[in-house]
């Protein structure tokens, strides 16, 4: 009898795209250079003023093909500025994370060595490339104390440039803040000389309702002409204002409180108008 043999076990398949941090480097690399539309032999040309040494097509196709993993190479931290020179881009660029899937049902994951079975999540890039609030503020602490050191001179034409627009911004946020403060001064004058007039009307139409004499609300003297809504006498407010020895709008020299003035009458809406015809 003719045994069978058993079949082989079939290959596990890979539930997720492990990157090392030289891959992701690697990845970034290759995006750098298709950024700047250059081929690998130019992209070899440009780094040779940074690294110091001229790089083959070879060598820049091995480094982009760390991604592959067949075989990964170790950047070095005078590489990895020399790209971000040579490429204009900053030191982050390079550290940035890939996309998150590499392909249907397959995510991609950051493999380092604390990393669990299913590998460290590729997001925790951007924690590391950006950090948190305090890591900024140590940041912003560590830059501020660096530039105070440096001086302005030692700036460079980018920082330069920076520096100018930020005491523009600073100037013109000044500026906004004082102009509106103007303007809610202005506002504010308004807003107070109607409260006022409400008040003052409000206080006639109560001394009228109730019969009280307008001295007793200090009232201040009005004006009407005939036809139209009464009116502040300006000349008396001033002078209540003004020259009042206690500052209330009623008092008048001797400390004693004026009358109100006698109240014109407007003319009989039915009275007929005597203008000549022509």
């Amino acid at each position: 009898m003719v045994r069978k043999k058993p079949k082989a076990p079939a290959p596990e398949r890979a539930l997720f795209l492990g990157l090392t941090p030289n891959q992701v480097v690697a990845y970034n690399l290759t995006r750098a250079r298709e950024l700047k539309g250059w081929t690998q032999d130019q992209a070899a040309e440009a780094l040779e003023p940074y690294l110091g040494v001229r790089w083959s097509k070879a060598s820049v196709s091995q480094a982009e093909r760390s991604v592959a993993g067949g075989f990964v190479r170790n950047f070095t931290a005078d590489e990895i500025v020399a790209f971000a020179r040579a490429f204009d881009q900053p030191l982050t660029w390079f550290f940035m994370p890939p996309p998150p899937w590499a392909g249907p049902g397959m995510p991609t994951k950051l493999e380092v060595p604390d990393a669990p079975a299913f590998g460290e999540a590729v997001a925790l890039l951007v924690d590391l490339v950006f950090g948190d609030e305090v890591h900024q503020a140590q940041l912003s602490l560590r830059l501020d104390a660096f530039l105070t050191e440096l001086g302005p001179a030692g700036l460079t034409e980018a920082q330069g440039r920076i520096a100018a627009l930020v005491d523009h911004r600073v100037a013109a946020l000044v500026r906004h803040s004082f102009a509106d403060l103007g303007r809610w001064q202005t506002s504010l004058r308004a807003l107070a000389n109607q409260l006022e007039d409400l008040e003052v009307r409000a206080k006639r139409a109560v001394a009228d309702e109730v019969g009280v004499a307008g001295e007793e609300l200090r009232i201040p003297a009005w004006t009407e002409e005939p036809g139209s809504e009464p009116v502040p006498d300006l000349d008396s407010l001033g002078r209540a204002e003004g020259d009042s020895p206690s500052g209330t709008p009623a008092e008048v020299e001797g400390d004693q409180l004026a009358p109100p003035p006698p109240k014109r009458r407007p003319p009989s809406a039915t009275k007929k108008s005597t203008r000549r015809k022509s």
